[in-house]
């Protein structure tokens, strides 16, 4: 059960994360690993929207991070019960959630002649984007969102664990800051989920990894994460 949940909390992160930089990419395509660090997975309460996750639901939580390669999972993939979603109310229905996740990634990639190179690390403390190699065998570097990048509205910059502790948005523009090492990425359920006694249900997966790396045109301006396509539901 608990590789099947850390495969849960894995998926749920990219549903339909979308990051929007004020960066050139000319070319994306498939990371050969996709490692990330989640903090927590809440549910949202009822009055939730991709702004705003009102009375989160805390389903799981590590304080230390769980680092996870999505690459290593198998497209398809269907997981078992999430055994954890019995801390949410009976009778309540949810219809959006908020993950807590690091704003770096491990990645290994080739697009045409971009590679991702040693010597070059995202460096969360001082967080400037970082540039790939236009030559050369790809090796992991670690990505990620650069301070001042936009960022879509359902996401926000974050020093919180939980998604409850911690502060949010310390720029005021939504622009993801320096000090802030996690962001909060909310999101709607496909089919909002209310849970009835003594069921649990099964959260089935499918996703795409073909964009999961982006570069800009000349390979060394920057390289950063993408969007892998994931299907999922609650059955």
């Amino acid at each position: 059960m608990k590789n099947i949940y850390n495969k849960i909390l894995l998926i749920l992160i990219f549903l339909t994360l979308s990051l929007s930089f004020n960066i050139s990419k000319a070319a994306t395509g498939t990371p050969t690993t996709y490692f990330n660090t989640i903090y927590a997975v809440n549910l949202c309460g009822p009055g939730s929207s991709l702004t705003e996750c009102l009375d989160p639901v805390v389903l799981g939580t590590n304080a230390d991070g769980s680092t996870f390669d999505l690459g290593a999972i198998s497209a398809g993939a269907s997981a078992g019960s999430l055994g954890n979603l019995n801390k949410a109310q009976s009778g309540v229905t949810y219809s959006f959630a908020q993950i807590v996740l690091s704003r770096a990634f491990t990645m290994t990639g080739t697009v045409g002649s971009c590679v991702t190179k040693t010597g070059a690390d995202f460096d969360i403390t001082s967080p400037a984007v970082v540039g790939g190699a236009s030559s050369g065998t790809a090796v992991s570097q670690i990505i990620g969102v650069p301070s001042g990048a936009t960022i879509d509205s359902n996401m926000i910059g974050t020093t919180s664990t939980n998604g409850i502790n911690g502060a949010d948005n310390s720029s005021g523009n939504g622009n993801i800051a320096n000090g802030e090492p996690n962001m909060k990425f909310r999101f709607a359920l496909a089919t909002p989920l209310t849970l009835k006694n003594g069921r649990l249900p099964t959260f089935e997966i499918a996703f795409d990894l073909s964009a999961g790396i982006s570069f800009s045109a000349n390979c060394t301006s920057s390289v950063t994460p993408g969007p892998p396509a994931v299907t999922a539901s609650f059955k």
